[in-house]
Protein backbone atom coordinates (compact mmCIF):
# COMPACT_ATOMS: atom_id res chain seq x y z
CA UNK A 1 0.00 0.00 0.00
CA UNK A 2 2.83 2.23 0.72
CA UNK A 3 4.33 1.50 -2.61
CA UNK A 4 1.14 2.44 -4.82
CA UNK A 5 1.20 5.59 -2.43
CA UNK A 6 4.57 6.63 -3.13
CA UNK A 7 4.01 6.00 -6.89
CA UNK A 8 0.33 8.07 -7.27
CA UNK A 9 2.59 11.06 -5.19
CA UNK A 10 5.44 10.82 -7.36
CA UNK A 11 3.11 11.06 -10.68
CA UNK A 12 1.14 13.74 -8.90
CA UNK A 13 4.11 15.70 -8.36
CA UNK A 14 5.51 15.38 -11.73
CA UNK A 15 2.54 16.30 -13.49
CA UNK A 16 2.40 19.58 -10.91
CA UNK A 17 6.44 20.34 -12.18
CA UNK A 18 4.84 20.01 -16.20
CA UNK A 19 5.12 23.52 -17.17
CA UNK A 20 2.02 25.32 -19.57
CA UNK A 21 4.73 24.76 -22.30
CA UNK A 22 4.84 20.61 -21.78
CA UNK A 23 1.25 20.20 -21.43
CA UNK A 24 0.49 22.43 -24.59
CA UNK A 25 3.01 19.73 -26.68
CA UNK A 26 2.04 17.01 -25.38
CA UNK A 27 -1.69 17.26 -25.26
CA UNK A 28 -0.98 18.41 -28.96
CA UNK A 29 1.61 15.05 -29.91
CA UNK A 30 -1.45 13.27 -28.22
CA UNK A 31 -3.84 14.56 -30.45
CA UNK A 32 -1.91 13.45 -33.18
CA UNK A 33 -1.39 9.85 -32.24
CA UNK A 34 -5.61 10.09 -32.08
CA UNK A 35 -5.71 11.87 -35.43
CA UNK A 36 -3.64 9.33 -37.07
CA UNK A 37 -5.34 6.41 -35.40
CA UNK A 38 -8.54 7.92 -36.86
CA UNK A 39 -10.15 8.60 -33.37
CA UNK A 40 -11.05 11.92 -34.31
CA UNK A 41 -13.50 12.96 -31.18
CA UNK A 42 -10.44 12.10 -29.11
CA UNK A 43 -8.09 13.98 -31.01
CA UNK A 44 -10.47 17.41 -30.59
CA UNK A 45 -10.51 16.77 -26.60
CA UNK A 46 -6.75 16.59 -26.74
CA UNK A 47 -6.46 19.55 -29.09
CA UNK A 48 -8.85 21.35 -27.27
CA UNK A 49 -6.49 20.58 -23.81
CA UNK A 50 -3.41 21.63 -26.03
CA UNK A 51 -5.37 25.08 -27.05
CA UNK A 52 -6.67 25.48 -23.40
CA UNK A 53 -2.75 26.10 -22.87
CA UNK A 54 -2.00 28.03 -25.88
CA UNK A 55 -5.10 29.25 -27.28
CA UNK A 56 -2.85 30.93 -29.88
CA UNK A 57 -0.94 27.89 -31.34
CA UNK A 58 -1.66 27.47 -34.89
CA UNK A 59 -0.63 23.64 -35.39
CA UNK A 60 -2.92 23.15 -32.76
CA UNK A 61 -6.04 24.95 -34.75
CA UNK A 62 -4.80 23.89 -38.06
CA UNK A 63 -5.01 20.17 -36.67
CA UNK A 64 -8.55 20.69 -34.43
CA UNK A 65 -9.84 21.77 -38.34
CA UNK A 66 -8.39 18.23 -39.51
CA UNK A 67 -10.09 16.32 -36.98
CA UNK A 68 -13.43 18.24 -37.15
CA UNK A 69 -13.61 18.29 -41.17
CA UNK A 70 -12.49 14.42 -40.94
CA UNK A 71 -15.87 14.01 -38.02
CA UNK A 72 -18.16 15.69 -40.93
CA UNK A 73 -17.89 19.19 -39.21
CA UNK A 74 -16.64 21.34 -42.12
CA UNK A 75 -17.91 24.72 -40.89
CA UNK A 76 -16.43 24.07 -37.52
CA UNK A 77 -13.10 23.08 -39.43
CA UNK A 78 -13.36 26.33 -41.31
CA UNK A 79 -13.29 28.60 -38.16
CA UNK A 80 -10.33 26.90 -36.98
CA UNK A 81 -8.52 27.23 -40.51
CA UNK A 82 -9.20 30.83 -40.43
CA UNK A 83 -7.97 31.39 -36.78
CA UNK A 84 -4.76 29.28 -38.03
CA UNK A 85 -4.36 31.85 -40.84
CA UNK A 86 -5.02 35.07 -38.62
CA UNK A 87 -2.00 34.01 -36.98
CA UNK A 88 0.12 32.74 -39.35
CA UNK A 89 -1.25 34.30 -42.76
CA UNK A 90 1.37 31.95 -45.15
CA UNK A 91 0.64 29.16 -42.88
CA UNK A 92 0.35 26.54 -46.38
CA UNK A 93 -1.64 23.36 -44.95
CA UNK A 94 -4.00 25.58 -42.80
CA UNK A 95 -4.70 27.44 -46.42
CA UNK A 96 -4.77 23.91 -48.44
CA UNK A 97 -7.15 22.77 -45.94
CA UNK A 98 -9.64 25.51 -45.69
CA UNK A 99 -9.63 25.14 -49.81
CA UNK A 100 -10.38 21.45 -49.19
CA UNK A 101 -13.37 22.21 -46.21
CA UNK A 102 -14.47 24.96 -48.85
CA UNK A 103 -14.94 22.63 -51.45
CA UNK A 104 -16.54 19.60 -49.64
CA UNK A 105 -19.26 22.60 -48.81
CA UNK A 106 -19.81 23.48 -52.46
CA UNK A 107 -18.31 27.16 -52.05
CA UNK A 108 -15.61 26.93 -54.63
CA UNK A 109 -14.93 30.54 -54.96
CA UNK A 110 -13.36 30.55 -51.70
CA UNK A 111 -11.73 27.15 -52.42
CA UNK A 112 -10.41 28.65 -55.50
CA UNK A 113 -9.32 31.99 -53.65
CA UNK A 114 -7.08 29.84 -51.01
CA UNK A 115 -5.51 28.15 -53.83
CA UNK A 116 -4.62 31.38 -55.55
CA UNK A 117 -3.31 32.24 -52.06
CA UNK A 118 -0.73 29.77 -52.32
CA UNK A 119 0.06 30.35 -55.77
CA UNK A 120 1.74 33.74 -54.67
CA UNK A 121 3.92 31.92 -51.74
CA UNK A 122 4.85 28.92 -53.76
CA UNK A 123 4.78 29.31 -57.34
CA UNK A 124 6.38 26.06 -58.80
CA UNK A 125 4.30 23.27 -57.17
CA UNK A 126 2.61 20.93 -59.41
CA UNK A 127 0.12 20.33 -56.96
CA UNK A 128 -1.09 23.42 -56.64
CA UNK A 129 -2.24 23.59 -60.58
CA UNK A 130 -3.08 20.99 -60.44
CA UNK A 131 -5.61 21.19 -57.55
CA UNK A 132 -6.69 24.35 -58.97
CA UNK A 133 -7.64 22.58 -61.71
CA UNK A 134 -9.83 19.78 -59.80
CA UNK A 135 -12.01 22.91 -58.37
CA UNK A 136 -12.17 25.01 -61.58
CA UNK A 137 -13.97 21.37 -63.22
CA UNK A 138 -16.36 21.23 -59.90
CA UNK A 139 -16.95 25.03 -61.36
CA UNK A 140 -17.35 23.61 -64.98
CA UNK A 141 -14.61 26.01 -66.29
CA UNK A 142 -13.61 23.63 -68.47
CA UNK A 143 -10.80 26.07 -70.22
CA UNK A 144 -9.22 27.31 -67.31
CA UNK A 145 -8.91 24.02 -65.70
CA UNK A 146 -7.34 22.97 -68.98
CA UNK A 147 -4.63 25.48 -68.65
CA UNK A 148 -4.18 24.28 -65.16
CA UNK A 149 -3.76 20.87 -65.44
CA UNK A 150 -0.75 21.94 -68.69
CA UNK A 151 0.81 24.01 -65.80
CA UNK A 152 0.73 20.89 -63.47
CA UNK A 153 2.20 18.86 -66.52
CA UNK A 154 4.96 21.21 -67.21
CA UNK A 155 6.17 21.34 -64.15
CA UNK A 156 5.82 17.18 -63.20
CA UNK A 157 5.38 16.11 -66.46
CA UNK A 158 4.06 12.17 -67.46
CA UNK A 159 2.06 12.20 -64.29
CA UNK A 160 -0.82 9.41 -64.69
CA UNK A 161 -3.11 11.63 -62.52
CA UNK A 162 -2.44 15.30 -64.13
CA UNK A 163 -3.55 12.61 -67.59
CA UNK A 164 -6.59 11.67 -66.62
CA UNK A 165 -7.37 14.59 -65.18
CA UNK A 166 -6.68 16.48 -68.57
CA UNK A 167 -8.83 13.44 -70.19
CA UNK A 168 -12.00 14.55 -68.03
CA UNK A 169 -12.09 18.12 -69.58
CA UNK A 170 -12.32 16.38 -73.13
CA UNK A 171 -14.27 14.32 -72.03
CA UNK A 172 -17.03 17.37 -70.20
CA UNK A 173 -16.40 19.31 -73.97
CA UNK A 174 -17.62 15.99 -75.32
CA UNK A 175 -14.20 15.27 -77.04
CA UNK A 176 -14.22 11.88 -76.98
CA UNK A 177 -11.65 10.67 -78.83
CA UNK A 178 -9.08 12.96 -77.66
CA UNK A 179 -9.96 12.11 -74.15
CA UNK A 180 -9.22 8.18 -74.73
CA UNK A 181 -5.94 8.89 -76.25
CA UNK A 182 -4.72 10.64 -73.47
CA UNK A 183 -6.26 7.99 -70.91
CA UNK A 184 -4.76 5.58 -72.96
CA UNK A 185 -1.14 7.57 -72.26
CA UNK A 186 -1.42 7.61 -68.83
CA UNK A 187 -2.47 3.56 -68.69
CA UNK A 188 0.97 3.28 -70.74
CA UNK A 189 2.85 5.31 -67.99
CA UNK A 190 0.71 3.73 -65.22
CA UNK A 191 0.13 0.35 -66.34
CA UNK A 192 -3.17 -0.52 -64.11
CA UNK A 193 -5.25 2.94 -63.55
CA UNK A 194 -8.94 2.04 -61.84
CA UNK A 195 -9.61 5.61 -62.67
CA UNK A 196 -8.56 5.39 -66.40
CA UNK A 197 -10.66 2.53 -66.74
CA UNK A 198 -13.63 4.44 -65.29
CA UNK A 199 -12.87 7.11 -67.57
CA UNK A 200 -12.63 5.10 -70.58
CA UNK A 201 -16.36 3.46 -69.53
CA UNK A 202 -17.85 7.04 -69.28
CA UNK A 203 -16.22 7.47 -72.97
CA UNK A 204 -17.53 4.24 -74.14
CA UNK A 205 -21.05 4.78 -72.86
CA UNK A 206 -21.12 8.31 -74.40
CA UNK A 207 -20.43 6.50 -77.63
CA UNK A 208 -23.22 3.92 -76.95
CA UNK A 209 -20.70 1.37 -76.86
CA UNK A 210 -22.56 -0.75 -73.96
CA UNK A 211 -20.61 -3.43 -73.71
CA UNK A 212 -17.34 -2.44 -74.08
CA UNK A 213 -18.31 0.24 -71.30
CA UNK A 214 -19.34 -2.59 -68.90
CA UNK A 215 -15.59 -4.57 -69.81
CA UNK A 216 -13.74 -1.16 -68.69
CA UNK A 217 -15.76 -0.28 -64.97
CA UNK A 218 -15.50 -3.97 -64.34
CA UNK A 219 -11.39 -3.66 -65.07
CA UNK A 220 -11.49 -0.40 -62.70
CA UNK A 221 -13.27 -2.40 -59.75
CA UNK A 222 -10.91 -5.46 -59.99
CA UNK A 223 -8.30 -2.94 -59.29
CA UNK A 224 -10.35 -1.22 -56.67
CA UNK A 225 -12.75 -3.48 -55.57
CA UNK A 226 -15.91 -2.64 -54.16
CA UNK A 227 -15.20 1.14 -54.55
CA UNK A 228 -18.83 3.31 -54.65
CA UNK A 229 -18.52 5.68 -57.47
CA UNK A 230 -17.39 2.98 -59.61
CA UNK A 231 -20.19 0.69 -58.75
CA UNK A 232 -22.53 3.42 -59.40
CA UNK A 233 -21.24 4.35 -62.57
CA UNK A 234 -21.61 0.57 -63.60
CA UNK A 235 -25.19 1.18 -62.18
CA UNK A 236 -25.42 3.98 -64.60
CA UNK A 237 -24.17 2.08 -67.40
CA UNK A 238 -26.84 -0.96 -66.43
CA UNK A 239 -29.52 2.08 -66.87
CA UNK A 240 -28.41 2.72 -70.43
CA UNK A 241 -28.63 -1.27 -71.23
CA UNK A 242 -32.49 -1.39 -69.54
CA UNK A 243 -30.79 -3.97 -67.24
CA UNK A 244 -32.69 -2.13 -64.15
CA UNK A 245 -32.84 -4.64 -61.78
CA UNK A 246 -28.93 -4.93 -61.68
CA UNK A 247 -28.68 -0.89 -61.95
CA UNK A 248 -30.53 -0.46 -58.58
CA UNK A 249 -28.33 -3.23 -57.30
CA UNK A 250 -25.16 -1.19 -57.85
CA UNK A 251 -26.69 2.29 -56.87
CA UNK A 252 -27.66 0.99 -53.63
CA UNK A 253 -24.80 -0.49 -52.88
CA UNK A 254 -22.72 2.48 -53.69
CA UNK A 255 -25.24 4.48 -51.79
CA UNK A 256 -24.58 1.91 -48.51
CA UNK A 257 -20.95 2.41 -48.95
CA UNK A 258 -21.01 6.36 -49.48
CA UNK A 259 -24.11 8.28 -47.93
CA UNK A 260 -22.66 11.26 -49.78
CA UNK A 261 -22.50 10.32 -53.01
CA UNK A 262 -24.67 12.55 -54.45
CA UNK A 263 -23.80 10.65 -57.89
CA UNK A 264 -25.46 7.92 -56.99
CA UNK A 265 -29.01 9.67 -56.04
CA UNK A 266 -28.77 11.33 -59.28
CA UNK A 267 -28.77 7.75 -61.04
CA UNK A 268 -31.37 6.51 -58.23
CA UNK A 269 -33.37 9.65 -59.69
CA UNK A 270 -32.91 8.07 -63.08
CA UNK A 271 -34.33 4.71 -61.98
CA UNK A 272 -37.46 6.15 -60.60
CA UNK A 273 -37.75 8.40 -63.77
CA UNK A 274 -37.53 4.84 -65.61
CA UNK A 275 -40.17 3.24 -63.84
CA UNK A 276 -42.11 6.29 -63.74
CA UNK A 277 -41.98 6.87 -59.93
CA UNK A 278 -41.88 10.74 -61.38
CA UNK A 279 -42.08 12.15 -57.71
CA UNK A 280 -39.38 9.65 -56.13
CA UNK A 281 -37.27 10.79 -58.79
CA UNK A 282 -37.65 14.44 -58.17
CA UNK A 283 -36.97 14.20 -54.56
CA UNK A 284 -33.39 11.99 -55.38
CA UNK A 285 -32.70 14.69 -58.20
CA UNK A 286 -33.35 17.55 -55.40
CA UNK A 287 -31.29 15.55 -52.62
CA UNK A 288 -28.46 15.54 -55.54
CA UNK A 289 -28.79 19.19 -56.18
CA UNK A 290 -28.47 19.73 -51.92
CA UNK A 291 -25.44 17.79 -51.87
CA UNK A 292 -23.70 20.48 -53.25
CA UNK A 293 -21.56 18.64 -55.21
CA UNK A 294 -20.19 18.88 -58.74
CA UNK A 295 -22.58 16.33 -60.67
CA UNK A 296 -22.48 16.57 -64.44
CA UNK A 297 -26.38 16.19 -66.36
CA UNK A 298 -28.51 16.56 -63.24
CA UNK A 299 -30.71 19.30 -64.19
CA UNK A 300 -30.98 17.79 -67.68
CA UNK A 301 -32.46 14.20 -65.95
CA UNK A 302 -34.35 16.61 -63.77
CA UNK A 303 -35.99 18.69 -66.43
CA UNK A 304 -36.27 15.33 -68.70
CA UNK A 305 -38.41 14.18 -65.45
CA UNK A 306 -40.77 17.29 -65.64
CA UNK A 307 -41.67 16.61 -69.40
CA UNK A 308 -42.11 13.17 -69.26
CA UNK A 309 -45.05 14.22 -66.41
CA UNK A 310 -46.44 17.31 -69.03
CA UNK A 311 -45.41 19.97 -67.51
CA UNK A 312 -42.74 21.94 -69.73
CA UNK A 313 -42.59 25.33 -68.23
CA UNK A 314 -40.48 23.38 -65.29
CA UNK A 315 -38.68 21.36 -67.56
CA UNK A 316 -37.55 24.10 -69.59
CA UNK A 317 -36.97 26.22 -65.80
CA UNK A 318 -34.21 23.01 -64.94
CA UNK A 319 -33.20 22.67 -68.27
CA UNK A 320 -32.46 26.45 -68.16
CA UNK A 321 -29.86 25.39 -64.86
CA UNK A 322 -28.43 23.03 -66.30
CA UNK A 323 -27.52 25.39 -69.05
CA UNK A 324 -25.89 27.60 -66.53
CA UNK A 325 -23.86 24.64 -65.03
CA UNK A 326 -22.66 23.98 -68.73
CA UNK A 327 -24.70 21.46 -69.31
CA UNK A 328 -24.19 20.44 -73.17
CA UNK A 329 -27.00 18.03 -72.88
CA UNK A 330 -29.67 20.51 -70.95
CA UNK A 331 -28.59 23.03 -73.69
CA UNK A 332 -29.91 20.45 -76.34
CA UNK A 333 -32.93 19.47 -75.19
CA UNK A 334 -33.68 22.93 -74.26
CA UNK A 335 -33.33 24.15 -78.15
CA UNK A 336 -35.31 21.30 -79.20
CA UNK A 337 -38.34 21.85 -76.77
CA UNK A 338 -38.65 25.45 -75.27
CA UNK A 339 -39.16 28.03 -77.32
Amino acid sequence: MGKIFRLILLITVFVGCESSEDRTKRFFNLGNQALTKGDYIQAIEYYNQSLKETPNYAQALNNRGVARIESDHPYEAILDYNKAIQLEPQYLDALFNRAYAYEEIGQFENALNDVETIQSITTDSAFVYFYQGLVQTKMRQYDAALLSFQQADSLQPLNPETLINTASIYYFLEKYDTAASIVNSALELSGNDANAYNLLSLIELKNQNYEAALAEINRALDVVPGEPYFLNNRGFIHLQMDNLDLAIEDINRSIVLNPKNGWAYRNKGIYKMLNEDYEGALNLFDRAIKSAEFIDELYYYQGLTFFRQGETEKACKAWQKGVEQKEISSQRIMDQNCG
